[in-house]
């Protein structure tokens, strides 16, 4: 499943077997992007994809008992789910779930982009490290669970748009502080950055530019101004996706804005968008999002 190009954890979230659930999704409107999703689970055995984003889980109501059982890289816990006792997932890395009841929870899920946006030269490199010690164990934290709560809230809010981006980016930046207190993480400057902004940007508008065409990873390199050599590594270590994963989940992502927002035929949109063939897009998207480019575009 880790090989599958989600564009998120919410969607990740929708297209996986964990649509079956009753969800509602919330989306922050501020410049620090963040996603939250209310579900009602049902019992389960899942396993998560590794995506490069921190999620929190608080439950929020438990009807009856409720074993929560997970595997987070080697680490194996089983518990007694319960309302107020949270956890996090890690970012970069794979998870397993097995539930054997029902229970209310709200998650959110925090994109690395976002932490290193918000902490600048202070964040940490390895993003999932910072946060790995809040995955061994539920655990409760009144102002955690308030602010979560709000945040929740404040993403439904009526008032002004300028006003509620404010708000959800202000929650937002004191909710991550606060865990990154509870996980013992200092923020310690860090002097080198293995793929500076600059360069990451330089990337994006070469790929932009050339999305139809054939684009290696010598083009990304010389794009970034980096040897084959250092820029894969570095890349990965900034970004958490080899630089081909990131280029295909571009492509898809391009190819699903057309879909919607187009008439264009879908064997056009596949050569605008850089694949080889209309079945190339089609195989890739299905993978994807268990969707081809036809059942897309009608649910759209």
């Amino acid at each position: 499943m880790s090989e599958i190009l989600w564009s998120s954890y919410a969607d990740f979230y929708r297209r996986s077997p964990y649509g079956a659930f009753p969800q509602e999704h919330r989306r922050s409107p501020g410049q620090l992007p963040c996603q939250m999703i209310l579900v009602e689970q049902g019992p389960h055995a899942f396993s998560d994809p590794e995506l490069s984003e921190t999620v929190l889980a608080l439950p929020l109501a438990v009807p009856g008992r409720c074993r929560w059982g997970w595997r987070i890289g080697a680490h194996r816990q089983v518990q007694q789910a319960e309302p107020g006792r949270m956890l996090v997932v890690p970012a970069d890395v794979e998870s397993h779930w097995e539930v054997d009841g029902s229970r209310r929870i709200l998650i959110l899920s925090v994109p690395n982009a976002t932490l290193r946006r918000l902490f600048g030269s202070h964040c940490p490199a390895d993003i999932g490290q910072a946060f790995r010690s809040l995955s061994e164990a539920t655990w409760a934290d009144p102002l955690v669970e308030a602010l979560m709560r709000q945040l929740w809230q404040g993403l439904e809010d009526e008032a002004p748009g300028q006003t509620r981006a404010f708000l959800a980016d202000g929650l937002l930046t004191a909710l991550l502080s606060q865990l990154l207190i509870r996980a013992g993480t200092r923020l310690e400057e860090q002097k080198d950055i293995a793929l500076p902004p600059w360069r990451l940007r330089r990337v994006r508008h070469f790929v932009e530019a050339r999305l139809g065409e054939s684009i290696t990873l010598d083009d990304l390199a010389e794009a970034a101004g980096l040897s084959r050599r250092h820029f894969a590594r570095s890349f990965h270590q900034e970004t958490g996706q080899t630089p081909h994963r990131w280029l295909m989940q571009r492509r898809l992502e391009a190819a699903q804005s057309l879909l919607r927002d187009t008439a264009e035929p879908i064997s056009a949109i596949a050569e605008r968008c850089g694949f080889s063939s209309q079945s190339h897009l089609t195989a890739t998207m299905k993978a994807a999002t268990g969707l081809t480019p036809h059942r897309l575009r009608f649910f759209s």
